[in-house]
């Protein structure tokens, strides 16, 4: 039986675009949690995202991997932190400071700061709305715990697979992987949603047979290779749908959130939803 359930944020739970789950796919949650079931996030998002998405209903989230797992919590207490070497990111950064078209932000201490050579690009970024226009810098980073370092690449393909290959070889420590295109969340090498969930089915004393998880991108793909019961949405990216054992609908059709309530209904019925079988 499923005792765990696990899911990417954007466009797998919350359709690309979305400001927040719909009223539908919490509501799906809370039929997981009443009938015993853990729900929680798999995110490259931090946990401030998670308020936003659920509309502050902090259930939806006090268990979950945050950050492509770099923080790993459990009944709303944090049980594991795996933070990026401080010198990497530093070496990263520096790689990118001659790019007009590339920049990276980090989170450090749940404070957002940006790292680019060029004014033009962070006037760009703040007058999209990606940035505010007091976003610091990374000098102004302190030598404190850095949960999360995205690259953004907004050249050509061919520029972007370059600036990526560069990467692996100056920062042999750190893996980057990409939710969507242009964008990479940088994680510790050998640390990802897959390590972070066997940690904490660990602390929760479950298998990995328990637990149903849904992506939709390349960054969930080490999880749903790791998980027998693991789930695309339609709109998934080739790589995470040839990863998962099981397929659903699209993300925009409140998929995951039908599932949702089929496992629930189906937990309490002592068997496995229908798309499971």
């Amino acid at each position: 039986m499923i005792k765990l359930v696990l899911t990417d944020i954007d466009n797998t739970l919350v359709p690309l675009g979305n400001e927040s789950a719909t009223e539908h796919a919490i509501a799906g949650v809370h039929a997981l949690l009443d009938a015993g079931i853990h729900f929680g996030p798999a995110t490259g998002r931090d946990l401030d995202g998670m308020e936003r998405f659920f509309r502050g209903d902090a259930d939806c989230y006090a268990t979950g991997l945050i950050s492509n797992g770099k923080l790993v919590y459990l009944n709303g207490e944090l049980v594991k932190a795996n933070y990026l070497d401080h010198a990497g990111v530093e070496r990263l950064c520096e790689y990118l400071h001659p790019f007009e078209d590339s920049f990276a932000l980090l989170r450090a201490n749940e404070t957002d700061y940006t790292y680019s050579a060029h004014p033009d690009v962070l006037n760009k970024l703040v007058e999209g709305g990606v940035l505010d226009e007091n976003t610091p810098d990374l000098e102004e980073v302190p030598e404190a715990d850095i949960v999360a370092c995205t690259v953004v690449c907004m050249g050509d393909e061919e520029k972007n697979k370059q600036i990526v290959s560069d990467l692996a070889e100056l920062c042999p420590n750190f893996e980057l992987l990409s939710p969507t295109t242009g964008v990479y969340d940088v994680v510790p090498v050998g640390w990802n949603k897959a390590t972070a969930l066997q940690h904490l089915c660990d602390l929760m004393g479950i298998s990995l047979d328990e637990v149903c998880v849904f992506g939709d991108s390349e960054n969930d793909v080490p999880m749903l290779k790791a998980v027998p019961n693991s789930v695309a949405v339609a709109n998934s990216m080739p790589s995470a749908a040839k990863a998962a054992r099981w397929h659903i609908g699209a993300s925009a059709d409140d998929a995951v959130a039908d599932a949702l309530f089929e496992i629930a209904e189906a937990s309490l019925a002592g068997r496995l939803p229908s798309f499971m079988q």
